[in-house]
């Protein structure tokens, strides 16, 4: 690669500008960015038209008005990446939303070990500045949160992010590179540290399954409960506050919840580090009057899969 890029400053150039670069990751990132802050400012013209602004709205109302900002400003982010990346003539990434390829048992695993990372990092938040987050309440704030918010950020950062970076970097540094994406989407640093080993899960989990429904799934799942948390007056309470302050009990827990994230996230690392076979090839060891050397295998194609 680096005799060819010597030799042929044009194929150097060419190599460079593969989408996604670097750039374009920065690129994108602004696009959600000036989406947001847009439509934000949009909608915070209309109420002041109304006589009005964002902090005199009721809970309901602030709900409804999370609810539509969110929708539009994700649309029009969406749309606006799927343009970038035409003009920068990327490949077309596919992605299913079929439920094909759903294991209970492993959403189950995945949503235990999303808890516990969160249960892990309690601590390090503690030391960082609280967020200012309310989505307000009702119907439409749950719909934002549970169902706009899901459907929106995973088809952006798993779908479209992680799944072109995959095609150039690998499952590991896709992972990484997609997650802190998807990190910086949060701005404030609590969000962003969580969010960013949230996308590590679920990237592995779109990496394993091969359908944007199961972090979809996962991503609803786990802003429903935050959106219960709120609605029942626990949103800022910590996990040892939720068990009545019952010191002995929250040891266990964070006990459990150190090893469980330890022990799954060294199987999520062998498991990505496991190259997944070519389709219609297996293999056998050698056969022959010597014994084969440690490790020599040869290829046997099935030709009717050919």
């Amino acid at each position: 690669m680096e005799r060819t890029k010597q030799e042929n400053p044009e194929a150097a150039w060419m190599i460079n500008r593969l989408f996604p670069s670097m750039g374009d990751l920065l690129a994108m990132l602004g696009i959600f960015f000036a989406a947001q802050i847009a439509v934000g400012l949009f909608g915070a013209l209309i109420l002041l038209f109304t006589g009005q602004g964002v902090i005199d709205l009721d809970p309901i109302e602030k709900g409804c008005f999370v609810a539509l900002t969110s929708l539009v400003s994700l649309l029009a982010a969406l749309f606006l990446i799927w343009r970038y990346r035409r003009w920068r003539k990327a490949e077309k990434v596919a992605i299913s939303i079929s439920p094909k390829g759903l294991n209970p048992l492993l959403l189950v695993w995945v949503y235990l070990l999303m808890l516990s990372t969160t249960i892990v990092l309690e601590p390090l938040y503690e030391w960082l500045p609280t967020p200012d987050q309310d989505p307000g309440r009702g119907w439409w704030a749950f719909l934002a949160l549970v169902v706009i918010a899901p459907v929106f950020e995973e088809w952006i950062c798993r779908g479209v992010v992680f799944g072109a970076l995959k095609k150039r970097y690998g499952v590991v540094v896709s992972m990484l590179l997609s997650a802190l994406f998807f990190g910086l989407l949060h701005v404030q640093p609590v969000p962003v540290v969580n969010a960013f080993v949230l996308g590590l899960i679920l990237a592995y989990i779109y990496h394993k399954t091969n359908t944007l429904l199961a972090p979809i799934l996962l991503h609803a799942l786990h802003n429903g409960v935050a959106y219960l948390l709120i609605t029942a007056g626990y949103g800022e309470a910590s996990f040892i506050e939720l068990l009545g302050g019952r010191q002995g009990l929250y040891t266990l827990l964070y006990i459990g919840a150190v090893t469980l994230s330890l022990v799954s996230l060294y199987a999520i690392w062998c498991s990505v580090q496991q190259p997944k076979p070519l389709p219609g090839v297996e293999t056998e060891p050698l056969q022959g009057d010597s014994t084969p050397a440690e490790g020599d295998e040869i290829k046997k194609i099935d030709p009717e899969k050919q």
